[in-house]
């Protein structure tokens, strides 16, 4: 990966350079010669202008311009420019001192159809009379709308060339030590970005072999440091579940193990014979169905709990009314309620709104949360099953007069296997998901759990659920 990414990046870094100055490079001497050649052709045409000012009077009254523009191209070629007089019909009268040979020839027909309409004619390239690329600019001369000659300015190419040609290794050098400390910058960069992917990298893999302690420094505020402050949330949260699961799988081993031990041990007692009497043997039976039956509430809890974890838990959403569902709680927890003569209170208002969720389960969060207030009240005593009306939702609470719950567990009270007497709430026949598995089936229906409990007075669950207009 390290070879990968980091040289995938200095790759990239230094292409990108390399093109950017390239380009640059390319339209910089594109934009310069396009400027020098039209700054020339503009300064020929304000020359040839003037020129053609000068020579003027002397085309009109047939004075030979011979002797001034010798003079004239003498001065102008300083500057590398030469110039050429031609009459009315297109001959060349006069031509600078090196191209004498071309007086007389004549220009081309529609360069002289241009200057006899009073235009000027402006071009580049190869020239007829010259050996080499030419800027040629022809002013013609009027007198009085009259076309009776032009003056033809010529000046090499190569000067133009040469200029650019210049500019161009200037520009190679520059574009060179550039490259160089593109590719430093470049290296220093690609270190820079991969360094944290390569430790985020290293880190992970610990994770993969089961170090969840490992954490990645944060360098940087920008996408990386954010990068690396996701890691380690990620192996924060993985921390906590590998937690939970140690947790989870131990409880689990400890609430199988002890039915299981007893069933085993009664199950040796009856095999050898032990019981005395009947009346002793039926005890063993009696204790054989009892712990049979906590180990199938376990195995239940556990696969239910399972499913909620998988999210495979259907949930037929429905309206409902609230105090059918607790009647047919009640129902099934009769012989408990009898067995302790306990009380109980239902306090639902007659115009409360129908329900809005799994009638089913909503049922078995009842049947959970009364089955626990019964299994921890004292005898005689009252349970209140109160609804009220809370925003948009409906507040349902269970309240007993049990012994209360020590403050330091009401915040894990939710948790799997968690309670806060361990020996006692065993002895109860509880398995310690019930609360669980309540949480679980509340917060899908949108809800919020709760309790509120004083040592000596008693415990009040309660929990929310959706009514019917919000759908």
């Amino acid at each position: 990966m390290r070879k990968s990414i980091f040289l995938k990046i200095l790759a990239t870094y230094i292409a990108v350079m390399l093109s950017t100055l390239v380009i640059v490079g390319g339209l910089q001497m594109i934009m310069v010669k396009t400027y020098l050649m039209e700054s020339k052709e503009k300064e020929l045409l304000v020359r040839g202008k003037d020129l053609a000012e000068i020579i003027k009077p002397m085309l009109s009254c047939g004075q030979d311009p011979r002797e001034i523009i010798f003079v004239l191209n003498r001065a102008d070629r300083i500057l590398g420019t030469e110039f050429w007089v031609v009459d009315h019909t297109g001959k060349v009268l006069v031509a600078a001192a090196d191209h004498l040979h071309c007086e007389g020839n004549q220009l081309n027909p529609k360069d002289l159809q241009m200057l006899n309409s009073g235009n000027v004619s402006i071009s580049r390239g190869q020239s007829q009379f010259f050996q080499e690329a030419v800027i040629r600019a022809a002013v013609p001369i009027m007198d009085e709308s009259k076309f009776i000659g032009a003056v033809i300015l010529y000046t090499p190419v190569a000067g133009i060339n040469e200029t650019v040609s210049k500019m161009k290794e200037l520009h190679v050098g520059t574009a060179a030590v550039g490259l160089v400390i593109s590719i430093v910058l470049g290296f220093i960069i690609s270190r820079y970005i991969t360094k944290p992917l390569i430790a985020i990298s290293s880190a992970t893999n610990r994770i993969a072999h089961g170090n969840f302690q490992d954490r990645v420094r944060v360098t940087s505020q920008d996408e990386l440091g954010r990068l690396a402050e996701s890691f380690n949330d990620m192996a924060q949260k993985l921390s906590e579940y590998e937690d939970l699961r140690r947790n989870f799988v131990a409880n689990v081993s400890h609430e199988l193990r002890s039915p299981l031990t007893s069933i085993q041990g009664f199950l040796n007692a009856l095999v050898e014979g032990k019981p005395k009497d009947e009346a002793e043997r039926a005890r063993y039976l009696a204790i054989l169905l009892t712990e049979t039956n906590r180990l199938g509430r376990l195995v239940n809890d556990l696969l239910e709990i399972s499913r909620f974890d998988n999210d495979s838990v259907p949930l037929n959403f429905e309206s409902f009314p609230l105090e059918l569902v607790v009647k047919r709680a009640l129902a099934t927890l009769k012989p408990q309620v009898e067995a302790k003569q306990i009380i109980i209170k239902i306090a639902i208002p007659a115009g409360l709104l129908a329900c809005f969720g799994d009638e089913d389960r909503i049922e078995q969060v009842f049947h959970n949360l009364l089955e626990n207030a019964i299994r921890y009240s004292p005898e005689y005593e009252k349970i209140l099953i109160a609804a009220s009306l809370k925003e948009d939702r409906v507040l349902v609470e269970v309240a007993d007069k049990g012994p209360g719950i020590p403050p330091e567990h009401l915040t894990h009270i939710w948790e799997r296997f968690y309670r806060a007497d361990q020996d006692r709430s065993r002895a109860k026949g509880g398995t310690g998901l019930g609360l669980a598995i309540v949480k679980e089936i509340v917060v899908k229906h949108g809800g919020e759990v709760s309790v509120d409990s004083k040592m000596g007075s008693g415990t009040t669950f309660g929990f929310t659920i959706p009514i019917e207009k919000n759908i």
